[in-house]
Formats: C-alpha cells, sequence, structure tokens
C-alpha cells in the first residue's frame, strides 16, 4: 500500500495514450494505490497514469452522495450522450485551477474490474463527468486542452490571485 504523488499536466507522461493493463499489473494492489492516492489527495477520481503508472485505469466516485468508488481497468466509452452541459471541473494534476468544461451530460462504459470481469455501466452528471475526466488523461488528453487559451489565462490568473491571498492570511496567522 502507497500514497503516490500527483504528475502535473505539464509532464509528458501525461501526453501518452495508454493501450490497456499489463499482464504484469497486480490489480487489486493498484487498485489499493489508486484509493489511497485519491484520498489522500481529496480527489474526486484519479488516472494511474497521474501517479506514474502506465497503466489502463481510473477511479473514480461511482455514487458521490454514497461515497462509494468504482475502478475501472481498460474502460472505453461506447455511447455520448447529445446533451451537453457546462460545469466546472478541477484537477488534482493542478490544483486551484477550475475551468467551465462543456461534456455529454451521460455515457456508457465498458470496463474489466480488479478480477478482469467486463461490465457496461451508464453514467450520468458529476459521475459522468469524472469518468470522462479520469478517461482523458489515459487518451493523453487534459481538461485544458478543452478551452480557449483566453479562458485558460483568466483562470490561471484567478488560481494564481486566490494563492497570493491564501499565502497572505497563512503569513497574519
Amino acid at each position: 500500500m502507497a500514497v503516490f504523488n500527483i504528475i502535473g499536466n505539464d509532464n509528458p507522461i501525461m501526453e501518452v495514450s495508454l493501450s490497456g493493463i499489463s499482464e504484469k499489473c497486480d490489480r487489486k494492489q493498484l487498485a489499493i494505490d489508486l484509493d489511497e492516492t485519491m484520498e489522500n489527495s481529496h480527489g474526486l477520481g484519479l488516472s494511474a497514469n497521474q501517479m506514474g503508472i502506465m497503466e489502463r485505469a481510473f477511479i473514480m466516485f461511482s455514487d458521490f452522495k454514497k461515497r462509494e468508488k468504482l475502478v475501472c481497468f481498460n474502460p472505453e466509452i461506447l455511447q455520448y450522450s447529445e446533451e451537453q452541459v457546462f460545469e466546472d471541473e478541477g484537477c488534482l494534476s493542478n490544483p486551484g485551477l477550475w475551468l467551465k468544461i462543456k461534456r455529454p451530460e451521460s455515457i456508457v462504459i465498458k470496463y474489466e474490474d480488479a478480477d478482469g470481469k467486463v461490465t457496461e455501466r451508464p453514467f450520468r452528471g458529476l459521475e459522468s463527468r469524472i469518468a470522462q475526466h479520469e478517461y482523458d488523461h489515459m487518451e493523453g488528453k487534459n481538461f485544458m486542452n478543452l478551452v480557449s487559451k483566453l479562458r485558460l489565462q483568466m483562470a490561471i490568473k484567478r488560481r494564481d490571485k486566490q494563492l497570493k491571498k491564501s499565502n497572505r492570511i497563512k503569513d497574519l496567522a
């Protein structure tokens, strides 16, 4: 069991599209490591490559209200809804940066569990957004590429301003 450091979106490893789970992968251990690292980082989802592990797997809250988690190995999005929604989205690989991202409201994913059992499952709302975000990481994409350069620059300025403000407050304490 281990808590890993989260790799930043600027690391070249995050631009690699992952092909699948290797034969040598200990799925059960990877599931534990994903869970512990996500919990330690206070995230809603985490892809293995964000921990520097080049395996096609991610963990997510499958029901945020009930705090239920799901680990998906070799996931594939089979279906996207036509309905699209804009929502704020953040990323553990770029802490403090929040962007309004347009994504399909619902999806259907096919994935394997830790034992290799294949399942198809629909997701809506927040859970759909989390799954799509983590899936993008395994495809070598990140959420910063889904907005204009101007919107990204504005969000970075907002984040940096908030960091300066919080640092001033810490200095006063």
